[in-house]
């Protein structure tokens, strides 16, 4: 038995998720799996330190922070890809991050969009604290607070910045690309390679199923709080930031975390230190083991997945 912890927030990685629950491509590569929704990284990451949850879905930053406190977790592959942005409310009159001066930008400390936003605010020219503010505020008070336009600008990830351009009220100043979410087990069941390796090879087949079944994953997504609200358009123009959600061929999914993806992790690790969000500096490479899934990268390159022939087992 794996028992998989998740979150059904984050896009393409809560499809991943709905496909290994609801079809039987767990079972073809030999694994029973008890899949434990959770609310976000943080209870995920207590999850797999305890021992409740053998593998778990984080954000890199989340990633990160078990490095940083010693967790007995590793990092072991990529799953999915996001978009972190700075947004600016309509009423706001801000349309570049330059407008920002003298401006209070809201959002939740602690995550990889807040990194992203610090960062757009450098590169524009502004310094945290003296030009620009940044308030931390939770989801739910963010959401009631651009609902209502009493703030100006603030930001967050997808599907959320998608939803607030749908909806009118935000517009995005500037946009991150590079977040993603990993796949971290504890250690003890690093010590089942080769449980892990078909845990991984069930995650691509799950991730080229719902790229060629958006829809469908689509509707699985929002079956579940809290993304019940969201309309499925949504759902849909944030899940194609990530060049997966539009596979043509099993050979296009990859799950080895890249090098490019670790060095950001190892900048994240600084800027957490730097922020005074994590204890220590952690040794990045140390907790990552990039071996398993790329034996899995070798057998998706060689191999070929039936992807009509998967069958639906609760819709």
């Amino acid at each position: 038995m794996v028992r998989m912890c998740w979150f059904n927030t984050t896009t393409v990685s809560a499809q991943i998720a709905h496909v290994l629950m609801r079809t039987d491509i767990p079972a073809r590569n030999g694994l029973k799996m008890e899949m434990i929704q959770l609310a976000a990284s943080p209870a995920i990451t207590e999850a797999l330190v305890s021992g409740a949850g053998d593998v778990g879905t984080l954000s890199d930053f989340a990633a990160v922070t078990t490095m940083a406190i010693g967790a007995p977790v590793t990092t072991v592959s990529s799953q999915a890809r996001f978009r972190s942005a700075v947004l600016a409310t309509k009423k706001s009159g801000i349309t570049k991050m330059a407008d920002l001066k003298g401006k209070q930008v809201y959002g939740t400390f602690g995550i990889t969009a807040f990194q992203n936003a610090q960062d757009a605010v450098l590169k524009a020219g502004l310094v945290p604290g003296k030009d620009m503010t940044f308030v931390n505020v939770g989801p739910a008070e963010l959401a009631d607070a651009v609902g209502a336009q009493r703030i100006d600008a603030f930001f967050t990830y997808d599907p959320f910045v998608s939803f607030f351009e749908s909806t009118g009220n935000a517009v995005v100043v500037s946009e991150n690309l590079s977040p993603v979410i990993v796949l971290a087990a504890n250690n003890r069941f690093l010590q089942k390679p080769d449980v892990l390796r078909r845990l991984l090879l069930a995650n691509a087949q799950a991730l080229f199923f719902a790229a060629q079944n958006n829809d469908l994953a689509n509707s699985w997504f929002r079956s579940l709080e809290p993304a019940k609200n969201i309309p499925e358009p949504v759902l849909q123009k944030a899940s194609s930031y990530d060049p997966a959600w539009s596979a043509k061929t099993f050979t296009d999914i990859k799950v080895a975390l890249s090098p490019a993806q670790i060095a950001q992790m190892e900048t994240l690790a600084k800027w957490g230190v730097e922020a005074k969000l994590l204890p220590r500096l952690p040794d990045v490479p140390k907790f990552v083991n990039t071996a398993i899934a790329g034996e899995v990268d070798k057998e998706i390159a060689t191999g070929s997945f039936d992807v009509k022939s998967v069958k639906i087992l609760r819709a």
